[in-house]
């Protein structure tokens, strides 16, 4: 008794394999030996040469490739750093609102972009927090702004009460009429509050 699957396998097989037969003759045929011979060798590399020639872009075609490419590079890194802009962006509209008039937009971007620099250093949150204020503060020593960050750095994440308490201690005017020690403790219950923000933005 015949198996006819086992047939119609074998027949499938054949079939490859004399499409693969003559696809590898076609190729072998299409193409000339390289030649052992010295002397048959200058033939040889002058046909490689001229088709080597006919695959070569003109300076239009390089010119039209370069441009393309430049313009696709353009979208991708364009995109990347709008995306990152849009998120400062967010990040400084998000802050404004928390804190109202006590912060200027310089001192905003200042701990934004600080922030943004210090977040996953690994550093201690008291450093990260003195980071972000030490160019809006420079009237401080970083001693004295320690004992003020170390409540903040050591209050429990996501527990509101210590950063709530610093902010309402400090008045609610334009950020050139805080007196300095409020300037410091707003400016880092901001930082303070601009670091989790972040943190959470990235997980």
């Amino acid at each position: 008794m015949v198996n006819h699957d086992t047939s119609s396998s074998q027949q499938r097989l054949s079939a490859e394999n004399l499409a693969q037969q003559e696809m590898l003759q076609a190729i072998l045929a299409s193409q000339e030996a390289y030649p052992w011979s010295p002397a048959e060798s200058s033939d040889y590399f002058a046909q490689a040469t001229i088709a080597g020639d006919e695959l070569a872009f003109s300076d239009q075609e390089a010119q039209l490739g370069w441009q393309t490419l430049s313009a696709q590079l353009d979208t991708l890194w364009g995109g990347a750093v709008a995306g990152g802009a849009a998120g400062e962006a967010t990040l400084q509209g998000a802050l404004a609102q928390r804190f109202a008039r006590r912060l200027s937009q310089d001192v905003i971007a200042q701990i934004t972009a600080r922030a943004n620099q210090v977040v996953n250093t690994g550093r201690p949150l008291a450093e990260q927090l003195i980071t972000c204020v030490r160019d809006t503060l420079t009237g401080w020593d970083d001693t004295d702004l320690q004992v003020m960050a170390r409540p903040l750095a050591h209050a429990m994440r996501g527990q509101e009460e210590i950063l709530d308490a610093t902010i309402n201690s400090v008045r609610d005017v334009e950020w050139e009429a805080l007196s300095p020690m409020e300037q410091a403790r707003i400016a880092l219950a901001a930082a303070r509050w601009t670091i989790d923000y972040v943190t959470e933005q990235a997980q």
